[in-house]
């Protein structure tokens, strides 16, 4: 199966762990627009997104702008990252010190506190991709951990995706393998 995605537009962070927080974009939604348009290989059928406001947004007015289907899902949305989520690294480090080290020295198979685990992430993104479908004609936007997870099941390794860029409104081409 091969399916594209488009992550979100850029984000300013400010030193904080943001999985499926809520935080807005820097630049404004139609100048996003004009830029995804302009580098878009093809024109979507349909999109899928994030429920999250930073693809969310994004994906209505891309949808839109296209004249096209638009259905959003958490399923699509980013890692969640429990207590840590929306505190500082510093913070983590410095109130949940051993438990943050532990999962950055095993994050591929540990789970941040209350929050999900890769595999998870990889199976809610697996099931979504199963029942839903999505086409080479179709476009995800979505989240890095999304990216990666997309990578990975079109059969690169997580060391080398955990470290691959994810530019900020990028399009990725996917070769799901089944």
């Amino acid at each position: 199966m091969k399916v594209w995605s488009l992550r979100h537009p850029a984000v300013d962070r400010q030193g904080r762990c943001i999985g499926q927080t809520t935080i807005e974009t820097i630049n404004p939604v139609a100048q996003s627009v004009q830029v995804v348009a302009a580098n878009a290989p093809f024109v979507p059928d349909r999109l899928f997104s994030s429920d999250l406001p930073r693809c969310a947004r994004l994906a209505e007015a891309l949808a839109a702008h296209w004249k096209i289907e638009l259905e959003l899902t958490p399923a699509l949305r980013e890692m969640h990252f429990g207590d840590w989520e929306n505190r500082t690294y510093d913070e983590i480090d410095a109130n949940d010190g051993l438990r943050w080290r532990a999962w950055c020295n095993n994050w591929r198979y540990s789970t941040p506190p209350g929050g999900e685990s890769v595999d998870e992430l990889v199976n809610r993104v697996s099931s979504w991709l199963k029942s839903r479908r999505p086409t080479s004609s179709d476009l995800m936007v979505t989240h890095a951990g999304v990216v990666r997870v997309l990578r990975v099941l079109s059969g690169e390794s997580w060391d080398t995706v955990i470290v691959a860029q994810c530019p900020f409104l990028g399009w990725s081409e996917h070769r799901i393998l089944t």
